[in-house]
């Protein structure tokens, strides 16, 4: 009988050591993540430098990331990194990567001056959510609902390739645009070809952003 309680007694000491080690572990785990918050790009690379963890009893951890990130779409995205040790305490850190287009530096109001006229106007220019690149005027030659023309930028090139707004102006007609430009430290100079009813003429309009 003596022996059965001295067993008994020995495993219940057993059972209190453990649970005790147990409690004594609550720290987290220690997450760092590698780098810094990142911006890249749209349709560029990613690349995730990742992170590393350490916990005080545990030692080195490897964390698990979750999130992604879409270089198809601008915006602010969240990548968490997450390690968690043999008591269960978890720690995190995250990274913040901000997909850009490569124009957002266009994004603005602009007065426009334009030639042959000459005639004045305000334009709108707004960078493409998914193209980079690419940005659309909000008013090109000053016409009514002519909101959809776009253009792309590389370096200080502009090109506008042909295309044609359905039934803008007064009076409304399709109207086919094309050109090139160049930007510049006030904003950008466009010179383009426009066509309504087989009548083909060229402008010029430098826009100074306000």
């Amino acid at each position: 009988m003596k022996n059965k309680i001295s067993i008994l007694s020995l495993l219940a000491a057993g059972i209190l050591m453990t649970t005790s080690c147990k409690k004594d572990d609550v720290s987290s785990p220690l997450v760092i993540i590698t780098g810094n918050d990142m911006t890249v790009s749209l349709q560029g690379t990613f690349t995730d430098p990742g992170a590393t963890a350490n916990d005080d009893k545990d030692g080195a951890i490897t964390p698990v990331v979750s999130g992604a990130v879409n270089l198809n779409l601008k915006g602010d995205y969240i990548l968490t990194y997450s390690a968690t040790d043999a008591a269960g305490n978890t720690g995190t850190a995250t990274r913040k990567v901000t997909v850009v287009n490569d124009a957002d530096y266009l994004n603005g109001t602009y007065n426009v001056t334009g030639a042959p006229g000459p005639y004045t106007y305000k334009q709108t220019i707004t960078a493409s959510t998914t193209l980079n690149r690419r940005f659309t005027f909000g008013k090109l030659g000053d016409y009514a609902n002519n909101n959809a023309i776009y253009a792309d930028v590389v370096g200080n090139n502009i090109t506008l390739p042909s295309q044609t707004a359905t039934q803008v102006g007064s009076p409304a007609a399709d109207r086919q645009f094309s050109g090139t430009g160049l930007t510049n430290a006030n904003g950008l100079t466009l010179t383009y070809s426009e066509t309504t009813n087989n009548i083909t003429s060229t402008y010029t309009e430098i826009m100074v952003r306000q």
